[in-house]
């Protein structure tokens, strides 16, 4: 568990008063209730769960101006770089008014640019630009010296902006900076691009088997003398049949479980990953284990050598650095007890200030991802007759191009917003409240996406959102849904789910997943057909993968204090001499 000190429970009321002239002036907002509410819980070691809607944003220059006039340094954290930069230029007129400094630490800044942005009172950034900036401070910091040092790192105040996503989504992937290698042997890249092809030419079951939940293939005995019967190029004959073997698995591995438009999309002749959470494009991260370079066989693009790590940091172990963490969202009630046992965070609720006029209708199923796209387009159809505007929400790209597609065919005139067009992103959310907008998106229009209603929307009852599929937590579904009926506003939300919904198979495993498709076609071929039990399916299907994520998170946990006490035992430094990937 995680623990220091606490502060003092408050904001005090003059900050309190000169946030609210400078809001006032400048932003043309009044602080609200629940906003000071949010910020004297800060001031104590707490995640604060507000409405969204309810004011994040502003809320959270309370807490930080009181620290600054402490002579505290503040460092707040969110969930992506759009988020940071938007947040750090909308409240700068606030801070300025308080003569307190702030800026943005967000793409590729140069290292003058980077010290720059970190020397003012307040800096926003996210957590792994904080995170990979420590490991590089840290790893200069040893080139200065001839023996191995403690870290020099003096974190001060940690505000979270979308709390659970930086400290239960991020928590499952540590921060890594590796080395490349500086090329890619002949014999290894041969191998690598034959096993692509070899890969797709073998039969599943009979060749090799595939775990889809412990993400491991392995080929059958059949399947070895397959694969070793092919012709191979010379440049291979010095490598060993494991090796070749092993190589062939991996290509099998990613064929059956990395997919384009899901894991990632290929930019400018790259790999770049897709995250989970946000649906957007992660910047200069890779896939480990080789997996990588056969994603890139795949795509018929060059070879990135491979890399050994250099420096590694868990998100748990950085957030440890801080002498004070707070932090607010609107999604953390379900996980209170994770962050209270291993980040010794409380969470608190706060009420909105008005309530919420959600009309959540009821959950639909489908016993095909056909049949559920047809009854999205029909809802669509007939929510924007009424006058209102509909946000879909969808799991993945692959997902959002197909429900397009669909509604091309039918004729529904939509905007389409994933990770390959986020430089159309501020002007596809200005005008997703406008009447007769649909907006079909992945998760990227989820946190931190306000979407402005006009008055024609707002009297015709609103946003309308539509989960198109339940996510991996009910958590990322809520976000979703909080996109609509904000601030009072009407609104309304329905969640379609399906038979062939992937949170079934990662729940279940494939047989158990294929069981449910099939009993759902035999139930959808009756005159009235009842899928009420394919939604409690769903519903549990969602709290199995939470609580293998949530086991995943502990295990990280475990293996990161266990390998530290082995590597300072050597007289080695954990974040600094991390032993090579495996």
């Amino acid at each position: 568990m995680i623990g220091h000190g606490s502060e003092s429970p408050r904001v005090p009321e003059s900050i309190i008063e000169e946030v609210s002239r400078a809001a006032e002036s400048h932003l043309d907002v009044t602080i609200r209730l629940s906003q000071i509410s949010a910020g004297h819980h800060m001031m104590s070691r707490s995640i604060v769960e507000m409405p969204t809607g309810e004011g994040k944003t502003l809320a959270t220059v309370l807490p930080a101006v009181a620290f600054v006039r402490r002579g505290r340094r503040v460092w707040i954290a969110t969930a992506n770089d759009y988020l940071a930069a938007r947040d750090a230029d909308w409240m700068r007129p606030v801070y300025q008014e308080l003569g307190i400094s702030v800026s943005a630490v967000v793409g590729n800044l140069s290292s003058t640019e980077r010290a720059a942005a970190y020397s003012a009172d307040v800096t926003y950034g996210t957590i792994r630009s904080f995170g990979f900036d420590f490991l590089r401070s840290e790893l200069q910091q040893r080139h200065l010296t001839s023996n191995v040092r403690e870290t020099s790192f003096d974190g001060d105040v940690l505000i979270l902006d979308e709390a659970d996503s930086l400290l239960i989504d991020e928590a499952r992937t540590p921060m890594v900076i590796s080395e490349p290698h500086t090329s890619v042997d002949r014999s290894v890249e041969a191998s690598i691009r034959w096993s692509a092809c070899v890969a797709n030419e073998l039969v599943p079951d009979s060749d090799f088997v595939f775990d889809h939940q412990a993400g491991l293939a392995a080929l059958t005995a059949a399947g070895r003398k397959s694969a070793l019967c092919r012709p191979m190029p010379a440049s291979m004959r010095t490598l060993t049949t494991t090796e070749i073997l092993h190589t062939v698995e991996i290509a099998i591995l990613v064929a059956g479980s990395i997919l384009p438009d899901v894991h990632y999309v290929v930019d400018d002749r790259r790999i770049k990953l897709v995250d989970e959470y946000t649906g957007r494009k992660s910047t200069n991260r890779t896939f480990n284990a080789g997996l990588q370079q056969a994603i890139e066989a795949r795509e018929g693009l060059t070879l990135t050598p491979p890399s050994d790590p250099v420096a590694r940091i868990a998100v748990q172990d950085f957030v440890a650095k801080f002498r004070h963490l707070c932090g607010l969202t609107a999604t953390a009630w379900e996980d209170r007890q994770e962050l209270r046992n291993v980040y010794d965070l409380a969470v608190h609720r706060v009420a909105p200030e008005r309530l919420s006029r959600r009309d959540v209708w009821p959950v639909c199923c489908f016993a095909s991802s056909d049949e559920k796209r047809s009854a999205i387009a029909r809802e669509t159809v007939e929510v924007v007759g009424a006058g209102r505007a509909v946000l879909i929400g969808t799991r993945t790209i692959e997902q959002s191009v197909t429900l397009s597609e669909h509604f091309d065919a039918a004729g529904i005139t939509h905007q389409l917003l994933t990770a390959r067009n986020l430089e159309s992103e501020a002007m596809i959310v200005a005008e997703a409240g406008q009447a007769g907008r649909v907006t079909i998106a992945t998760n990227l229009a989820g946190r931190g996406t306000d979407i402005a209603l006009s008055d024609e929307v707002r009297s015709a009852g609103g946003l309308h959102v539509i989960v198109s599929e339940p996510h991996a937590s009910t958590r990322i579904d809520r976000q979703l849904i909080g996109r609509g009926a904000r601030q009072g506003d009407p609104g309304s939300s329905r969640i379609f789910g399906g038979a062939e919904d992937a949170i079934l198979w990662q729940a279940f495993g494939r047989a158990k997943a294929d069981e449910i498709q099939r009993q759902a076609a035999d139930a959808g071929k009756r005159a009235a057909p009842d899928l009420s039990w394919l939604r409690r399916r769903l519903a549990r299907a969602q709290a199995v993968v939470t609580r293998m994520h949530r086991s995943d998170r502990r295990r990280l946990a475990v293996a990161e204090a266990n390998l530290a006490v082995t590597l300072r035992g050597l007289g080695l430094d954990p974040h600094l001499d991390p032993l090579p990937s495996s």
